[in-house]
């Protein structure tokens, strides 16, 4: 049974548990919480702990251990030591150890954009430059004592611990704001895995769901179709009242076509409530075994914590054993219509989803801000608009806008190269090298965007510098030749016409005199005359131009040739 408590003004629970004793201490704060140009920052802290096991996740960081009461008490109150004043030299040994990449769930920023859930999907690149006071200053704000929760699993809560935490205030959870227009809605992704998420209403329903979702796509996937090697799914609680649910099939060679047609087919069954109150059931049933054995190790402790930091109830095994057992396939079907309508497919190649009802998630601006053009060193289909607002970059038809309001980070290369990245994750990238007089354009992005939203960007080589095309590689636009000469054959033609009219008429006039009057006829001869002349002018000017349009696409295409 799980007992509520506080240590040292830390909120705790304590529940006894089979096995050696164990305990963590968990902080609202991960990365959600982060922006681009403090990416990883709330790592680099856990890290600080020296050889403290811990993990950062979207919503929290916690640190956990287990052995004897006393160690755990050292290892507890360690932490909290390590957090106060952490020294320059400490911040660049656990910076030190979180040198290998990780890899990267791509769903999030196609969701959510550059911020909030989304911030997780794209490198550490403030990483090297984040200073002793900017941890601190996260330290101050998030590792606090409001902002925290204890649990413990064993006999007893450990004598001697102290958790010697600052004050701080409670942070509420992370605003989650899609950038997707519609859905569902699809992207390309990475080849070989098919993934899929959703966010629906919290509950027992979505979990059951989560776990009916996974058993369908290992059957119809792996075990049966043979197209995938793996199928799994996860269902992730939020603080705020929602959960996400994650599809993930990994492809076997040859296979992904395969296995994203499999993933869309069993998501559209399970939308159609085609499930069965058998498969219901036994999903329950292990889910209350599973809910069982967690109790009896002391594993639901964790979220139970978590639920302590978002304001929630700590729920009883009693209490989570009667939710998970009230759900029908029913309630699972109503899931799975929710989950499909707000999905986020990701779709590995170039094939995509559009076949099956998905709509292409935003890969581009629908708008070119205005200001002043730059054209491309030698490339006609590149364009970069500079103006008060924002920059856009049009490459032919795809356009990059970051508006100066809007903005989530802009990458800063010594070499004067600017990438700006929108709270959307359109991306505006200035090359000096690529642009006439785009040093301009960097003075003003530099004016424009504020300092805490730089990150500084390691020298490149020189071979890394992106440079204009040779005049031999770039891409000619055809020349039609014929138009020109066409034109001017058919403006000859009507010249001579025209001549040959207005000569016609000045016999007449001659030859036949005036028979209505001297105003009538010659007034209508003196019409058609000037008319003739006046064509033949415009007719003329036409050829004239012709000529002159000829002429410079033959020297467009020999350009050593001169006049």
């Amino acid at each position: 049974m799980i007992t509520r408590l506080e240590v040292d003004g830390v909120p705790a629970l304590h529940a006894p548990a089979d096995g050696p004793m164990h305990a963590g201490l968990v902080f609202r704060v991960g990365t959600a919480d982060e922006t681009l140009p403090l990416r990883g920052i709330t790592r680099l802290i856990e890290h600080l702990v020296t050889g403290a096991p811990g993990s950062t996740g979207p919503e929290h960081t916690y640190f956990h251990t287990r052995g004897t009461p006393t160690e755990i008490a050292d290892f507890l109150s360690g932490v909290c030591t390590a957090l106060r004043n952490p020294s320059a030299d400490r911040i660049a040994e656990a910076r030190e150890r979180m040198t290998a990449p990780r890899d990267r769930d791509p769903l999030p920023m196609w969701r959510y954009g550059a911020r909030s859930y989304g911030v997780a999907s794209y490198p550490e690149w403030a990483l090297p430059g984040l200073t002793t006071d900017q941890v601190g200053d996260w330290i101050a704000r998030w590792f606090t004592r409001a902002n925290a929760a204890l649990w413990v699993a064993g006999d007893e809560v450990p004598g001697g611990l102290s958790l010697d935490l600052a004050d701080g205030t409670r942070q509420p959870a992370p605003r989650a704001v899609t950038v997707l227009p519609a859905t569902p809605a699809w992207f390309t992704g990475p080849d070989g895995t098919a993934g899929w998420d959703t966010v629906v209403h919290r509950d027992a329903g979505a979990a059951v769901f989560a776990t009916v979702l996974e058993r369908r796509l290992q059957h119809e996937l792996r075990d049966r179709a043979g197209v995938a090697e793996d199928a799994r799914t996860e269902y992730e609680p939020r603080a705020d009242g929602t959960a996400r649910i994650l599809a993930l099939a990994e492809a076997v060679p040859g296979g992904q076509d395969g296995a994203l047609g499999g993933l869309i087919d069993v998501l559209a069954e399970l939308r159609a409530g085609r499930i069965d109150e058998d498969e219901v059931g036994t999903v329950v049933k292990h889910t209350g075994v599973g809910l069982r054995d967690a109790e009896s190790r002391g594993a639901r402790l964790p979220g139970q914590a978590f639920n302590l930091l978002a304001g929630r109830a700590v729920q009883t095994l009693d209490e989570a054993l009667a939710e998970v057992r009230a759900v029908t396939a029913g309630d699972v079907a109503a899931v799975a219509t929710a989950a499909y309508d707000a999905g986020l497919l990701m779709a590995p190649g170039t094939g995509g989803a559009d076949w099956a009802g998905y709509t292409a998630a935003p890969t581009m601006s629908e708008t070119v801000l205005d200001g002043r053009t730059h054209r491309g060193r030698g490339d006609r289909n590149l364009r970069l608009i500079s103006g008060a607002d924002g920059i856009s970059v049009v490459e032919g038809d795809v356009v990059g806008t970051v508006r100066y309001d809007a903005c989530a980070a802009v990458l800063a290369w010594p070499d004067g190269a600017r990438q700006l990245i929108g709270e959307d994750a359109v991306m505006a990238r200035v090359e000096p090298t690529l642009y006439r007089d785009a040093e301009q354009v960097v003075h003003d992005v530099d004016q424009w965007i504020p300092e805490r939203l730089r990150i500084g960007m390691p020298p490149r080589d020189r071979d890394r510098i992106p440079q204009p095309r040779p005049a031999t590689e770039r891409e000619e636009e055809p020349v039609d030749t014929r138009r020109p000469l066409i034109t001017l054959l058919v403006a000859g033609m009507a010249t001579l016409f025209v001549v040959a009219g207005g000569l016609g008429v000045l016999t007449m006039m001659l030859t036949q005199g005036p028979s209505g009057g001297v105003l009538g006829d010659v007034g209508e001869y003196g019409l058609v005359a000037s008319a003739s002349v006046l064509f033949g002018t415009f007719t003329g000017r036409i050829a004239l131009d012709s000529a002159v349009e000829l002429r410079r696409q033959q020297h467009a295409r020999n350009p050593a040739r001169s006049d």
